[in-house]
C-alpha cells in the first residue's frame, strides 16, 4: 500500500474503522517518523511485527482504540520512538513490551482499567520523562515500581482507587517535578514525599485527607505549588511549611478547618511569607471578643489553654527508613514515677497477701 512513499514523514489513519493491521504494512516506510492511529474503535489486536520497519518513528499515537492486549515484542522495532499515547482503550494491566524503548521519554496510559503496578511493571522505561497513568482503577502499587525512572520529571495518578501511600513508594524519582494524585481516596500524608527533592508541583485535592505528618514536606526545599483543597482537614500541623522557602501557591478550599490555636501559627506564617493562599477563611477571636478576620495579632485567641507552637506528632521522624531504631529515650521523671507505681503496687499487694492469710 505504501511502497512508493519511502520518503513520507507523517501518516494520519486516525478515526477510521480498522480492525486489522497486517505484519509489515509499514515496512517501506523508513523515513516516517509520526503515526497516528487513534480513534480506530474496532482495533483490538496488533501482531508482533506490525510496526516493522520504522526504525525512524518518533511518535505513535494509538489512543481511543479497543486495544486490550500488547504483544511483548509489538514495539520491538521502534528504537527511535519518542512519544507513545495508549491512552483510552481497554487494558488492564501495565504491558510488557517497552523493553527496546531506549528513547522513549513520554508515555500515556490514561483512561484504561489498570489496577495494579507492579515491581517490574515500569523497569524498563529508564528514559522516561512524562507518565501518565490518570482515570485508570489503580489501587495496588508495589514499593519499588519506579525505582528505575530517574529522569522521570512528571508523574500523574489521578482519578484513580489510591488509598495509602506507603514511605517508599516513589523512591528513585529523584528529579520529579510534577506529582499529579488528584481524585483517589487518600486518607493520611505521611513520609511518601521527603524524598522528591526536585518535586515543585504537588496536587492532593479532591481525597479524603484528614491528616499531615508535621514534617511530611520536610526537605522539599523546591516545592512551589500544593493543592490540597476538596480533603477533611480541620488543621494543619505547625512545622509543615517550615522549610519551603519557594512555596507560591498553597489551594485549601472545601476543608472542614477549625479555626482554633492549632491554626493560629498559620495565619502568622502568612504574613511573613509572600504566598497566593485560597480557601483558608478563618474568623479568630481577638481580646474583647472581637473578630479578627485577616491580621490576628499577639493578643488574638488570649484563652487559648493550647501553647501556640505545639507541634503535632511527627510519624516521619523513624517511619521510612531500613535502620532499626533503639527504645525512645525516657525522661528521669517518667522513669522515677514508673518506679514508684510499682513499688506501690508490690506493697498494696504484698499487704493484700498477708491480710488473706
Amino acid at each position: 500500500m505504501f511502497r512508493n512513499l519511502t520518503f513520507l514523514h507523517s501518516l494520519w489513519l486516525d478515526g477510521n474503522n480498522l480492525t486489522f493491521l497486517t505484519p509489515g504494512t509499514f515496512h517501506d516506510l523508513n523515513k516516517l517518523r509520526e503515526l497516528h492511529l487513534s480513534r480506530n474503535s474496532r482495533l483490538t489486536y496488533l501482531h508482533a511485527n506490525t510496526f516493522r520497519g520504522l526504525l525512524n518513528l518518533i511518535s505513535l499515537d494509538l489512543s481511543h482504540c479497543n486495544i486490550f492486549e500488547i504483544h511483548p515484542l509489538l514495539f520491538s522495532h521502534l528504537p527511535s520512538l519518542e512519544r507513545l499515547n495508549l491512552a483510552s482503550n481497554n487494558m488492564r494491566y501495565v504491558p510488557q513490551a517497552f523493553k527496546n524503548l531506549s528513547s522513549l521519554t513520554r508515555l500515556s496510559l490514561e483512561g484504561n482499567h489498570i489496577e495494579a503496578i507492579g515491581r517490574d511493571s515500569l523497569k524498563d522505561l529508564e528514559t522516561l520523562y512524562d507518565l501518565n497513568l490518570r482515570k485508570n482503577r489503580i489501587w495496588i502499587i508495589q514499593n519499588g515500581a519506579f525505582t528505575k525512572l530517574l529522569r522521570l520529571g512528571m508523574l500523574n495518578l489521578g482519578h484513580n482507587f489510591i488509598t495509602d501511600l506507603p514511605n517508599q513508594l516513589f523512591d528513585g524519582l529523584i528529579q520529579l517535578k510534577t506529582m499529579h494524585l488528584e481524585a483517589n481516596k487518600i486518607t493520611a500524608v505521611d513520609c511518601t514525599f521527603r524524598h522528591l527533592l526536585n518535586l515543585r508541583n504537588l496536587y492532593l485535592n479532591n481525597n479524603q485527607i484528614s491528616s499531615i505528618s508535621d514534617s511530611a514536606f520536610s526537605y522539599l526545599n523546591k516545592l512551589h505549588f500544593v493543592h490540597l483543597s476538596k480533603n477533611n482537614l480541620s488543621y494543619l500541623p505547625i512545622h509543615l511549611f517550615a522549610e519551603l522557602t519557594k512555596l507560591k501557591y498553597v489551594f485549601l478550599s472545601h476543608n472542614p478547618w477549625k479555626c482554633d490555636c492549632r491554626m493560629l501559627w498559620f495565619w502568622r506564617w502568612t504574613a511573613t511569607h509572600q504566598a497566593v493562599i485560597k480557601g483558608l477563611d478563618c474568623a479568630f477571636q481577638g481580646p474583647h471578643n472581637t473578630t479578627a478576620l485577616d491580621d490576628p495579632h499577639p493578643g488574638d485567641l488570649m484563652d487559648c489553654t493550647v501553647p501556640l507552637d505545639l507541634s503535632s506528632e511527627d510519624k516521619c521522624s523513624q517511619a521510612g527508613t531500613s535502620e532499626a531504631h533503639g527504645p525512645p529515650t525516657l525522661s528521669s521523671k517518667v522513669i522515677l514515677l514508673a518506679l514508684a507505681w510499682h513499688t506501690w503496687y508490690s506493697v498494696r499487694r504484698w499487704d493484700t497477701l498477708v491480710a488473706t492469710f
